[in-house]
């Protein structure tokens, strides 16, 4: 049995784009190692992310998710059980979002930080809503 976890986060500061190849580099590479796979996703100073794997790999790397300092306010979305990988082929799967892509995506769902951080975590949730259109177009 496979856990799955989702969160959302603001960056504590603005990434270049070298720092952001290096951490995907690095988390691939560790994922990799520890049989985690999952997605990321970038959008204007917030990461949203899916992973899954092992529950003990899982809750050790939001751990550490949690405490590393280009990450704010970590909220958990979504976590849970699973048989089957939804990112199986992917150590962590990145994708970069604009405003646009954005709201065709989530069928303009409002996706600003505010709302983000201060509505009711539930399937309805904006960033939960962006990672299963992900999920779904794979």
């Amino acid at each position: 049995m496979l856990k799955y976890l989702s969160y959302v986060s603001q960056q504590s500061h603005s990434l270049t784009d070298s720092a952001l190849e290096n951490m995907l580099s690095q988390a691939r590479s560790s994922n990799e190692a520890a049989g985690i796979t999952g997605m990321l996703i970038c959008y204007e100073g917030l990461f949203i992310q899916f992973l899954e794997g092992k529950e003990e790999d899982i809750t050790s790397l939001f751990e550490k998710i949690s405490k590393d300092k280009r990450h704010q306010e970590v909220l958990i979305l979504d976590y849970g059980y699973s048989e089957t990988r939804s990112f199986a082929d992917w150590s962590m799967a990145f994708e970069r979002l604009n405003p646009e892509e954005a709201r065709e995506i989530t069928g303009y769902k409002n996706l600003n930080r505010q709302a983000l951080f201060s509505e009711a975590i539930d399937k309805e949730h904006p960033a939960l809503q962006l990672l299963k259109s992900f999920i779904k177009n794979l």
